[in-house]
This record gives C-alpha cells, structure tokens and sequence, in this order.
C-alpha cells in the first residue's frame, strides 16, 4: 500500500494524544505509577491475541538472537524507563504540556544517531534550533497550568524532567526497534512489526515489575481497579497507546520510506493534543502557545530534510 508507513504515522500521532488525555484522567485518580503499571500488564493479552490471529505465533517469524537483543532493549528503553518519565509528567504537569515536550524526540533520535554509526548532518541544525524555540514559548506560557493549578515550580521542574526522559526514552526506543526490524539478506521481509511490539511488551512488563519489586509495590496497578473512573481512562488509554499506538509506531518506522518521514508526523501529536485538552479539561491557549506548540512541530519536521521531499512530491 503507498504511503502505509505516513498513514500509520499520522495514526500513531492521533492515538497518543488520545492516550496522554485517557491517562492522564487515571493519573489524576491514582498517581502515575500506579496508572503505568496497569497499562503494560493490561497491553500484553490483546497483543498476544493479535499476534496469534495474525501470523499464527507468539514470536516474529525469523527472530535471531541480535534481534530479539534490540527489541528487549527497545523495550526498557523505551517503555520502561521512557514511560516512567512520562506517566511522572503527565500527572504533574498535565498531557498538553508533556505532548510538547514529547515532540522533541525525533530531534533526540537524531542525536542518538552517531551511537548507532549515523553521522549528524549539519543541515538539521535550524530544525533543533526552532524546536527549542517552540518549547521555550510553551514553558513560557504554561507556568499556570490549567491542568492542576496548584502545581508547585519544584513539581513542575520535576513534570519537565520527566517529559525529557520520555522523549529521551521514545527516540532510544524507535530506532533500537527500526534497527531490530530492519531487512536484510537473511530476512527480506524485515520483522513483522506486531510481533515486534508484543517482544518489546514483554520486555517492558517484565522490566516495569523488576522496578514495582524495588519501590516494594508488586501490585500497584490494582489501584486503578479499585476507582472507576480510572479504570474507565487506564484500559482506554491502553487501546490508544499501547496496542494501537505503539503497534502503529512499529509499522511507520519499518514502512517508510525513511525513518525521518515517519517521525516527524509522529511527532505532530501536540496538534491532536490542543483540542482534546480543551475539551477534556478546559485547557485554554494563548496565541504564544499556539505559536510555541507549531514551531515546535515544524522543528521536528525541518529536522529530517527528506520530510520537506515527501510533501513536495
């Protein structure tokens, strides 16, 4: 199918914002943690049922040991210790701002590139720069947040922190799963991206566990059982996110033409965010932040040149 890889992406971008706004009502009710290790537990059944219908086993089809290496790595990265920042933002400092934050991944992953033997081509540099710039405008215009209004500045350094992680923890995450999946002589076809994203699920239910284990909650997830409206908000956000979206995020980044295409319109989430958050809880915004929220979607466009290409053609 032309375009599958863009298609998905656009779709990934749209569950997001519609994930950050369903968990981040189960935030509210029972704290981050809490919300995060219900959703991982509660993704791996449909996962595994997909996976099943689909090609008829648990286990992508021509797996070897390097590959199943990324994609358990792909996991804590990016579900782990990526989504631990992010749960951590989205009940301090709300999904609109975190979604924000969020979109400076792709500028991340291009950071990331040199460790994985990319070179870093000066020409994304403007792109970095208006990113910052957008950002910069929203933190500027956010410091009363209509999320939580009596969020502290010491809670709000912490909520930043936290998105930064995540971004961090999603540009990780994407390319050790684009490599894991890659095609090559021994796999023409490349990994299938569902079975891809129920290794890197387990990967994370096992890694997010060890950390309950730690912090001396095994069971902390079943607090969103205990209060409906969490757990209304926890298993839609599972759908959303998850399922949907990270099974989306796994087919973009092997079907497009170039990972760059598909992680500039995954990062055009915050443009899905800004209505959801008015709607859902009155989040009113400025032109600043209008303007700060599309520069800072752009910058992650212009980061990746051969996006500019894509639309032109």
């Amino acid at each position: 199918m032309p375009y599958l890889g863009e298609v998905c992406a656009l779709v990934t971008a749209s569950m997001w914002a519609l994930s950050g706004i369903t968990f981040g009502v189960a935030t509210k009710s029972v704290g981050g943690f809490a919300t995060n290790h219900f959703r991982i537990w509660a993704a791996l059944p449909p996962l595994a049922i997909m996976a099943l219908v689909s090609q008829g086993t648990l286990l992508p089809a021509g797996m070897n040991g390097e590959r199943a290496t990324l994609l358990v790595l792909s996991g804590f990265v990016g579900l782990v210790i990526g989504d631990l920042g992010y749960f951590h933002a989205l009940a301090t400092i709300g999904p609109r701002l975190a979604s924000v934050v969020m979109a400076t991944w792709p500028v991340m992953a291009l950071g990331l590139g040199p460790l994985a033997g990319e070179s870093f081509d000066g020409v994304v540099l403007p792109g970095v720069l208006v990113t910052v710039l957008g950002v910069a405008l929203v933190l500027a215009t956010g410091r009363s947040s209509s999320w939580n209004p009596a969020t502290t500045p010491r809670q709000r350094l912490t909520g930043l922190i936290g998105a930064v992680v995540a971004a961090l923890g999603q540009a990780g995450g994407v390319v050790l799963a684009r490599y894991a999946m890659v095609a090559d002589a021994d796999l023409p076809a490349g990994l299938d991206p569902l079975g891809a994203t129920l290794v890197r699920m387990a990967a994370a239910v096992l890694g997010l566990q060890l950390v309950a284990l730690l912090r001396q909650k095994p069971l902390a997830g079943a607090a969103v059982v205990r209060r409906p409206a969490a757990q209304r908000g926890a298993l839609l956000g599972t759908l959303f996110g998850p399922v949907i979206g990270v099974w989306m995020s796994m087919v973009a980044s092997k079907e497009s033409a170039n990972v760059g295409v598909a992680a500039a319109l995954m990062a055009t989430a915050p443009l899905f965010m800004i209505p959801l958050a008015r709607w859902a809880y009155g989040s009113r915004i400025s032109w600043v932040g209008w303007l700060g929220t599309l520069l800072t979607v752009a910058g992650a466009a212009l980061c990746f040149p051969e996006f500019l290409g894509w639309l032109s053609r």
